[in-house]
């Protein structure tokens, strides 16, 4: 009996020291096949991908992440913020927003609108006159730089504070005239306040009513007076506001080479001279009757 216990105890031995199977890896086989620590008995949804799993941070990448049998829903770690466009503009505003992996229907991934109810007023627009920030920076009107100046007013400089602006010197601006510029543009001299149109003429060499003329009607006609008698001849004349030096204001001088000759001279009746330029001359009584 006590042989036969024996060679049952070293056929038992000589069993345990036998080759193992070459298709046996010794590991056992749990059922988590990518060692996530989840098998699909526990709800992994994709045994083959380490990030998916229960509990998993769901992420926008197409995939159920969470094993939730939902795909990017909002609480992606790495979900969007969309805005509002109300007035689809393409530039939203913070009246509502919305967290999302893909960009919901009517929502923008800005929230640059500074007015989301007008299609006009966005970032992108330019700025015009209407007392309205079209462009969303912060200035109205004639306060920003960017402001599209045709559609402003054009304003003439008045220099001259007569209320007549110079043509050539302008400046665009919205409703209110910048200072020192007016409307009007029809100032022919913006150096005087004397010189505008509907001003009177007057004699000081400017054109004072702007009509191209200068001191017309109210100058004064000169003639040369070469003998300085006081009398000019007609012959040489000058309109000027002042006396020219070697003019008289009187003519009517037949003789401008000597004094004696004038039209205020006295005839003497011992000659038949004209001196008084009157065209005749005294005769004397030879016999005195």
């Amino acid at each position: 009996m006590r042989h036969a216990l024996f060679a049952l105890f070293v056929v038992g031995c000589d069993a345990d020291l036998a080759e193992p199977d070459p298709k046996d890896s010794g590991v056992v086989d749990d059922g988590d096949d990518d060692g996530d620590r989840f098998t699909t008995e526990d709800g992994d949804c994709d045994d083959n991908d380490e990030g998916v799993h229960p509990g998993a941070v769901e992420a926008c990448d197409g995939i159920d992440n969470d094993c939730d049998g939902l795909v990017d829903e909002d609480d992606a770690v790495d979900a969007a913020t969309w805005y509002i466009d109300y007035d689809s503009d393409g530039y939203g505003g913070t009246a509502y927003t919305a967290v999302a992996c893909d960009q919901p229907s009517g929502y923008v991934d800005n929230a640059d609108d500074c007015d989301d109810t007008e299609t006009a007023v966005n970032p992108a627009s330019a700025e015009v006159c209407n007392d309205v920030d079209d462009d969303c920076d912060g200035l109205v009107d004639d306060d920003d730089g960017s402001l599209d100046a045709s559609t402003a007013e054009t304003w003439y400089l008045d220099a001259d504070g007569d209320g007549f602006g110079d043509a050539s010197a302008t400046r665009n601006a919205c409703d209110t005239a910048p200072t020192g510029y007016v409307a009007d543009d029809t100032d022919c001299d913006d150096t005087s306040a004397d010189a505008y149109p509907g001003h009177p003429e007057t004699c000081d060499t400017l054109d004072n009513d702007c009509d191209g003329e200068v001191d017309e009607g109210v100058t004064t006609t000169y003639h040369e007076d070469r003998d300085g008698d006081g009398y000019g001849s007609d012959a040489v004349s000058e309109a000027a506001c002042a006396e020219p030096t070697g003019y008289a204001p009187l003519g009517g001088d037949c003789d401008d080479e000597d004094a004696a000759y004038n039209p205020g001279a006295s005839e003497s009746c011992s000659e038949a001279i004209d001196y008084n330029c009157d065209g005749s001359v005294a005769y004397a009584d030879a016999d005195g009757d």
